[in-house]
C-alpha cells in the first residue's frame, strides 16, 4: 500500500477527533491554551505593535514561525533589524513579565533570528533584541503598562 500525505492526515485525524463545545467526555488536549490567554497574548502584541510603530519602526512579519520556535515581531528601525518578544501579563503577579524570560527561551529566538536573516537575505544588517512588556491592568482601568527594553540582549 502506498504511503500518501492524505492518508496520513486521515489517519491523525481519525485518532485526533476535534472537540465539541457541549459535553466531551474527553480532556482539552492543551488546557493551558485557554481562549483567554491566547486572546492576552494577541492583545498584548497588537499593543507592542502599535508602539513599535510609534517609534518609527517599520513592521516586516508578525509571528515569524519556524520548527526551531517563533519570533513575536520583525521591524526594521534605522537600518537595524529588531526581533522583539512580547512578554503580557494580567495585573496579577508582584514579578515583571519580563522576569520570565529565560536563557533557553533567549537562545531559541537567536536561533531563529538566524534562519529568518538567511531566508530573507538580511544577513547583512545590523541586528537587536527588543523586549516589550505588556501589563493589563485590572477591570477598572483600560489602558496597558507598556515597557520597552531596546537590546535587551
Amino acid at each position: 500500500m502506498k504511503w500518501s500525505v492524505l492518508s496520513a492526515w486521515r489517519s491523525l485525524r481519525l485518532r485526533c477527533p476535534p472537540s465539541t463545545k457541549g459535553g466531551s467526555s474527553r480532556p482539552a488536549r492543551w488546557p493551558w491554551l485557554t481562549k483567554r490567554r491566547l486572546s492576552l497574548g494577541a492583545r498584548g502584541e497588537r499593543v507592542a505593535r502599535t508602539l513599535l510603530r510609534s517609534k518609527g519602526h517599520r513592521i516586516l512579519h508578525s509571528n515569524f514561525r519556524h520548527k526551531l520556535g517563533e519570533l513575536d515581531l520583525v521591524s526594521l528601525w534605522q537600518g537595524t533589524v529588531v526581533f522583539t518578544e512580547v512578554k503580557t501579563r494580567s495585573e496579577d503577579g508582584d514579578f515583571s513579565p519580563a522576569d520570565n524570560l529565560s536563557d533557553a527561551q533567549r537562545k531559541r529566538m537567536q536561533r531563529v533570528a538566524e534562519v529568518y536573516l538567511k531566508r530573507f537575505r538580511l544577513t547583512s544588517l545590523p541586528v537587536r533584541f527588543d523586549v516589550v512588556e505588556v501589563v493589563f491592568p485590572a477591570e477598572g482601568r483600560k489602558t496597558p503598562r507598556v515597557e520597552h527594553y531596546p537590546a535587551a540582549w
